[in-house]
């Protein structure tokens, strides 16, 4: 019946909203690089799961405008405990081989019994949900092997964690999860982990160059260059947005618990754009024949953010976004002339992305600020922002900035024996 169905939604719904939060919160500390590179992914998939189950929660309930979880924060909080893994591998396996499929067999069991005709919308979105849900296991589980052969000793420990998340979910049937008053105890959970405290310094995969600064700029503002200079900078620059993606997911970390459904679907799908923008810069680098340890990786510009309050975080980002979107739609015009159709096709994207994003910016700064009744304006936070950065990027020693300009040498030398007659014919 209606009010039963909306009951169940309504469960699914903040689990769905509960995992989004916990890989947001374990992103920026999460060091290997393919699982840095999915987790923005599964988050944006699922925020979109939950928009659609709330939106048929309201349907079903209407005119009730209201949904909280109520009963349903045992089963929250459940979920939450599984966050408190004691690494970020141990996150990864318990996720994708535990509490994911666990979802995926509850998800399934309400699609067989829910009615077809008469609840045929949410029929509908249970269909995409379920898909994304089965893509998903298979690619985190990909991942979280793969980040536990880079990191053979954290392997016990998230084997461990894994298992004790395994009992407690092995003792949950999929007719348990949708409609139980309460779960098994997490007692074994809380033994067995530590809570998830959100790193404010960016772990990176030490297959990169992992440097203070990616490239002069970073440390010193200057002229951008021309050429293949402009074209090295950019992919170096893009692929160095990981910080960026790292930024909103903290963002939603912090801010969507009292904040209003759609800011964790927009941070969600802020997230997931960045870490696109990322892989634009790594994907034009591998292409221009770079291996991973070639590339320059830092994390300045989300460690700006580390001693920052929720809001000049927010900032930060928003700061970096309104101050530079005017060079996207430039570069798209200077790297298609060039003939680079590669770097302007990804330039082109980015700046549809940001021009969202400075509206996303703008929107849930006023919100914030209006709903905490804080005496700053958005002008105040972007100064904070800006401040931040430029404390950091005053700590840039002489070896930060030699390393910087070594780097910027190197790349280029090798972009130059990639058109030895001095033009532009790189791939």
């Amino acid at each position: 019946m209606v009010t039963q169905s909306a009951t169940i939604l309504r469960r699914l719904y903040f689990l769905e909203r509960e995992l989004v939060r916990l890989a947001a919160g374990w992103l920026p500390g999460t060091a290997h690089w393919e699982a840095k590179l999915l987790l923005p992914e599964v988050m944006w998939e699922s925020s979109l799961l939950t928009r659609e189950l709330r939106q048929r929660i309201l349907e079903l309930r209407y005119p009730e405008r209201r949904i909280a979880p109520d009963v349903d924060e045992p089963w929250v909080q459940l979920f939450r405990r599984c966050g408190d893994a004691p690494g970020a591998p141990a996150f990864l396996v318990a996720v994708a081989e535990v509490v994911k499929p666990a979802l995926l067999v509850a998800y399934r069991r309400y699609q067989e019994v829910a009615d077809r005709l008469d609840d045929g919308p949410t029929q509908y979105l249970l269909r995409h949900g379920i898909a994304d849900l089965e893509a998903q296991v298979v690619r985190l589980r990909a991942a979280a092997a793969a980040a536990l052969a880079a990191a053979p000793g954290e392997a016990a420990a998230a084997r461990a964690w894994s298992k004790a998340v395994a009992a407690v979910f092995g003792a949950i049937s999929a007719d348990d999860l949708l409609q139980a008053p309460a779960p098994p105890s997490a007692d074994a959970l809380v033994a067995a982990g530590r809570p998830l405290a959100i790193s404010r310094h960016a772990a990176r995969d030490p297959r990169f160059h992992r440097v203070a600064f990616a490239w002069p700029d970073r440390h010193t503002p200057g002229h951008p260059g021309e050429g293949i200079r402009l074209r090295a900078r950019q992919a170096v620059h893009h692929v160095n947005e990981v910080w960026a993606a790292e930024m909103a997911a903290a963002c939603l970390y912090d801010l969507a618990p009292a904040a209003p459904p759609e800011f964790l679907e927009e941070a969600a799908r802020w997230c997931y754009d960045e870490i696109r923008h990322c892989r634009m810069g790594y994907e034009r680098l591998r292409t221009w024949g770079f291996s991973d340890a070639e590339i320059p990786l830092d994390a300045f510009s989300y460690d700006a953010g580390a001693a920052a309050d929720p809001l000049v975080r927010l900032g930060i980002i928003f700061y970096f976004e309104a101050t530079y979107i005017h060079t996207k739609k430039e570069r798209t015009i200077i790297f298609g002339a060039m003939g680079d159709r590669l770097s302007a096709h990804d330039m082109d994207f980015d700046w549809a992305d940001e021009l969202i994003h400075t509206h996303y910016g703008k929107r849930w700064l006023e919100a914030f600020l209006a709903q905490s009744g804080d005496a700053r304006s958005v002008a105040d936070i972007k100064e904070e922002a800006r401040q931040a950065v430029l404390r950091l990027q005053a700590r840039a020693t002489p070896e930060d900035q030699a390393a910087a300009a070594t780097i910027q040498a190197r790349i280029l030398l090798r972009m130059a024996t990639l058109a030895p007659d001095g033009g532009e014919a790189l791939p």
